[in-house]
């Protein structure tokens, strides 16, 4: 039997991406490098006193510690994914949306009213931030570099949304069988298609339009490429080998990015926010630091 998540647990979700560790990694090294050139005259000499005097243990930085951390939050620019607007949360609730909120988009209609809220509290004897959806039109969507996922699950890859949808459990099938023998009928497709997970594009008008792609028992690749068990190469957005649908033998499916440029979204109604992560509301990106890091 597939086992899946309730509906009211938190999804398994990796938001941090390596891409994301090695900027850091290069905007702190670019940082230190500047701090070496700007150094008064004598500094070296008195940094090397202070060592041979220091105590074996590092000395740490001061941390607040009797209140919430500051949090960072970036409206991205647009194309980017480390440069925008930002803005330093002092508050434990930051809400967004188009017309009401702490941070609005006036010129985005994909955005509802009140959106998404960023909220600081406590749960389980444990502070940290969440990203809540606010009941919101289309939805919340978090960056994922991997991603367990479960019955009805939207995704956004390229330029487009769909639908994951797992096989209905078989044993389910077996029970609604008649008790009597019946004259052999062909299936309806609904009933195939039920047996077989499945990708469809959402938001689109006729059914009969609509994209529908069935996934493999195996690992089965998504991209722009031919090689791809799930072809499209009608969207410039997606990577060659964009993404993978992982199967394991407890009848989980995970999804991986492969690297891509534009990253796999996964809808998300409440998710905590342990390390940075980007969110899409609309057709805005966001970029959110739990803990804002200071110039060393």
């Amino acid at each position: 039997m597939n086992q899946s998540p309730e509906p009211n647990d938190e999804p398994v979700i990796q938001t941090v991406a390596e891409p994301i560790h090695q900027l850091l990694k290069r905007q702190a090294a670019l940082e230190a490098d500047g701090a070496s050139h700007v150094s008064a005259p004598g500094a070296a000499e008195r940094e090397a006193s202070s060592q041979a005097h220091a105590p074996s243990a590092e000395t740490v930085r001061f941390r607040p510690t009797g209140r919430q951390p500051l949090a960072l939050l970036t409206i991205l620019d647009d194309g980017y994914r480390d440069r925008g607007e930002k803005i330093r949360i002092r508050s434990s609730r930051v809400t967004i949306g188009r017309e009401k909120g702490d941070v609005t988009i006036a010129f985005d209609a994909d955005i509802s009213s009140q959106h998404a809220e960023l909220r600081y509290q406590e749960a389980n004897g444990t502070s940290r931030w969440y990203l809540v959806d606010l009941n919101s039109t289309n939805g919340t969507f978090l960056r994922a570099y991997r991603a367990q996922l479960s019955r009805e699950t939207e995704l956004i890859f390229g330029s487009r949304r769909y639908r994951f949808q797992t096989p209905i459990d078989r044993q389910q099938l077996d029970e609604t069988k008649a008790l009597k023998t019946q004259a052999y009928q062909a299936p309806p497709r609904t009933m195939v298609q039920a047996l077989t997970p499945q990708l469809t594009e959402m938001g689109i008008e006729e059914a009969s339009d609509s994209a529908a792609f069935a996934i493999a028992v195996n690992n089965t690749r998504l991209g722009r490429g031919a090689s791809c068990e799930i072809s499209i190469p009608d969207d410039p957005l997606l990577s060659a080998q964009h993404a993978t649908f992982i199967h394991d033998k407890r009848g989980r499916w995970t999804i991986t990015d492969n690297r891509s440029l534009n990253g796999i979204w996964i809808r998300i109604k409440r998710m905590p926010l342990d390390q940075p992560a980007e969110f899409q509301i609309g057709q805005q990106r966001f970029y959110f630091q739990p803990h804002a890091k200071s110039r060393r």
